[in-house]
């Protein structure tokens, strides 16, 4: 960890002031709700020169990096307070999360999500949380490989060679599809998808009418049909109920009310709490696209960001639900009507 703060070069010189460390925090914490991190970080870093294990001052350094999009230095602040065992532990943990997130470290998320409920008694605000956190982390992690910038285009584009072998893909095996794990079923569709053929739309339907198939995998079959102009429309079964998939639609995948959802979180989120906006975000896109064709009632944009950003905050009291309802200027009635629609689909596995 860089030095925070620099120390005195002659300690004989030194001229202690009265309550010094108590004036740098209270002037610190102002900088903080001024949105000014920068500068309170470096009053957080010269706490932390005069006492390394000074918690409020390593949360502070840890909160300002985040702000900053320094993780690296957060990570490290934050540890450090896990193993000082320090009284705000949950809070500590949760910003740990954030910062794992935000790396898109999402193994290392997933297995301290799973190790904290063994070594700690965890409060019940807190559980509805990590069970939040521990499915945005599983979607992410089951994301096909080729969204990974890491890889080189020359891998993403790759065919799969049991399936580059056929030329027209006229055999393409859809037993083996069908019965594949999801994470193999991704990339099979990725493969298969440019060699889709008219000639492929009965059993591209009877998958799709195949309530044992996962909706991601269908909505990615949608997507590959649509890209290779296979048809105009098709139906899709999803959530115990048939539905007609019109591809050429301007709703097709839910877009235009996903983005003007987005818009909301954003304009209402982004300049508080960047971080949990980003989580509301991600939750809705994987959730209106993985959705359709159902509707998604109610038609409002402003009910669904109020919907994710509960979810994203982990907000179980009525009170904390009633403050972001009436954030985003949301009635209780709609509110239920659309957390009904979600419990319905997460019944279905909607996120994993």
């Amino acid at each position: 960890m860089k030095n925070k703060g620099k120390r005195n070069s002659g300690s004989n010189k030194l001229i202690k002031f009265p309550n010094l460390e108590d004036r740098l925090l209270s002037k610190a914490m102002s900088l903080v709700e001024e949105k000014k991190y920068g500068n309170a970080r470096e009053l957080f870093g010269e706490l932390l020169s005069r006492n390394m294990h000074d918690i409020r001052a390593l949360y502070g350094w840890a909160v300002c990096s985040v702000e900053l999009g320094d993780y690296q230095e957060a990570e490290e602040a934050v540890v450090m307070l896990l193993e000082e065992n320090t009284p705000y532990y949950f809070d500590v943990f949760r910003l740990y999360l954030t910062i794992l997130i935000e790396r898109k470290d999402y193994t290392t998320a997933l297995h301290k999500i799973m190790s904290v409920g063994k070594k700690r008694q965890l409060p019940p605000e807190l559980k509805e949380f990590l069970r939040q956190m521990k499915k945005f982390c599983q979607i992410r992690l089951h994301e096909p490989e080729w969204n990974d910038d890491s890889l080189s285009d020359q891998t993403k584009n790759e065919p799969n060679r049991e399936y580059a072998e056929h030329g027209e893909g006229e055999s393409v095996d859809w037993l083996a599809l069908e019965k594949a794990d999801s994470k193999s079923q991704m990339m099979l569709l990725h493969n298969l998808a440019d060699q889709l053929k008219v000639s492929h739309l009965p059993e591209i339907r009877r998958f799709l009418l195949d309530e044992k198939q996962h909706s991601e995998i269908k909505t990615m079959l949608l997507c590959a049909i649509k890209e290779g102009d296979l048809a105009k429309e098709i139906s899709v079964r999803k959530f115990g109920h048939i539905y007609k998939a019109r591809l050429e639609s301007e709703e097709f995948l839910h877009k235009n009310l996903a983005d003007q959802i987005e818009k909301e979180i954003r304009s209402e989120m982004d300049s508080n709490n960047p971080t949990l906006a980003d989580l509301a975000v991600e939750m809705e896109r994987m959730f209106t696209m993985n959705l359709y064709p159902k509707p998604l009632l109610p038609n409002s944009p402003n009910v669904w960001a109020a919907v994710f950003c509960i979810r994203a905050t982990a907000a179980e009291s009525q009170h904390e639900i009633g403050r972001m309802l009436e954030r985003f200027h949301v009635n209780e009635d709609d509110y239920q009507l659309a957390e009904q629609l979600l419990l319905e689909a997460e019944a279905h596995g909607i996120w994993s």
